[in-house]
């Protein structure tokens, strides 16, 4: 019925690295050296076999005869799947994800690998859940114009601390270029340490940026270390501003807050309402901890799978993936397929730099 394959970080991971190998080594050997494995990652992002030609510059007749060597020449159309099937498949994405519609339900079938007609997720909402399709619907989005000029220029990078008031903190950061989802987890403290860590996962799978912006609150301070070490200072590396200049992210927690965490929310106040919670119980909330923050995870994840597959208007209806995907192929060479710089690590944590005194 359907084919198993939920992208996740290890396999974009494998699929950057053979995008780099082929841009930068094969293009004199198109024809006989396009690797299954980044079609079929292409295809999974949602590029036509004509958008892919001209990414690659191959003619698509050429490509056509390769692909039906490699036995995909049905591969990527839309997935044979029943109403029932995908009823069940949409209920679990709403158990995760509650507040999430037709985009983004869309974009978790992508991100599972399942091809399905926009207008058929529209017709199984309508039936699987009316009543938040109705509220959705009557939300307005305001939009301000925003534009990077290159993936990987610049990221956004900001805490999230709207179930603060039972330990659960949400550390993420957002390409400025693409919006996609470089990282996201929810983790329940706030340090320094926990925000480079995830920082430093997140530049082993895309590649150094160039550019961070975050705000002033300690939890920054190693991540903005670490960009002046690597990236050089006096340039930007780390730029420290309010939130209301990290439009990128702040974006990002509204869906976040909409789609995730106000379930979570409504969860525990009912639980103190009720009298089988305390906030103020240290014991409490770490038992809350330990039941509740892989399933909180869990939702992340799908939510980051929606986000990134998600298709966008102002972008000719491409996902952040896909927009990251193009913008890396289209790179200058001296840029490097992945952005890659020599990365210092590990280096001292105490250690002070002058400018990073804005942070203390």
């Amino acid at each position: 019925m359907e084919r198993n394959c939920k992208q996740n970080n290890t396999s974009y991971a494998l699929t950057l690295c053979e995008l780099a190998h082929f841009c930068y080594f094969v293009f004199s050997h198109l024809r006989y050296n396009i690797p299954a494995a980044l079609l079929i990652h292409m295809r999974d992002l949602g590029f036509s076999w004509m958008a892919i030609s001209r990414m690659l510059s191959v003619n698509i007749r050429t490509l056509y005869n390769h692909r039906r060597q490699l036995g995909l020449v049905d591969y990527g159309s839309f997935t044979n799947i029943s109403n029932y099937d995908l009823d069940h498949l949409i209920t679990e994405v709403l158990q995760q994800t509650p507040g999430s519609g037709e985009t983004y339900i869309t974009g978790s079938l992508r991100g599972r690998g399942i091809r399905v007609q926009r207008w058929r997720v529209r017709e199984r909402l309508r039936i699987v859940d009316p009543v938040g399709r109705a509220l959705r619907g009557r939300r307005a989005i305001q939009r301000r114009v925003y534009n990077v000029s290159v993936p990987n220029q610049l990221w956004h990078i900001d805490t999230n601390h709207k179930l603060n008031p039972w330990g659960f903190v949400f550390h993420g950061g957002v390409d400025g270029y693409s919006r996609c989802i470089t990282y996201l987890r929810c983790c329940t403290d706030n340090r320094a340490s926990t925000a480079l860590q995830l920082f430093q996962n997140a530049v082993d799978l895309f590649g150094l940026p160039h550019h961070v912006r975050g705000d002033a609150g300690s939890e920054n301070i190693d991540v903005a270390r670490f960009m002046i070490e690597n990236r050089g200072a006096n340039r930007g590396s780390f730029m420290v501003g309010p939130s209301v200049h990290n439009q990128r992210i702040e974006r990002l927690w509204a869906e976040l807050n909409r789609v995730v965490s106000a379930y979570f929310k409504e969860l525990f106040l009912f639980m103190e309402n009720v009298g089988i919670l305390d906030s103020n119980n240290p014991l409490h909330i770490r038992a809350l901890h330990h039941v509740y923050l892989p399933r909180m995870n869990r939702s992340v994840d799908e939510f980051v799978s929606q986000w990134n597959h998600h298709s966008l208007r102002t972008m000719e209806s491409n996902s952040p993936l896909q927009l990251w995907t193009v913008g890396m192929l289209q790179l200058p060479e001296n840029q490097g397929p992945l952005n890659h710089a020599h990365v210092q690590r590990p280096f001292d944590h105490h250690q002070c730099h002058p400018e990073l005194v804005i942070l203390s």
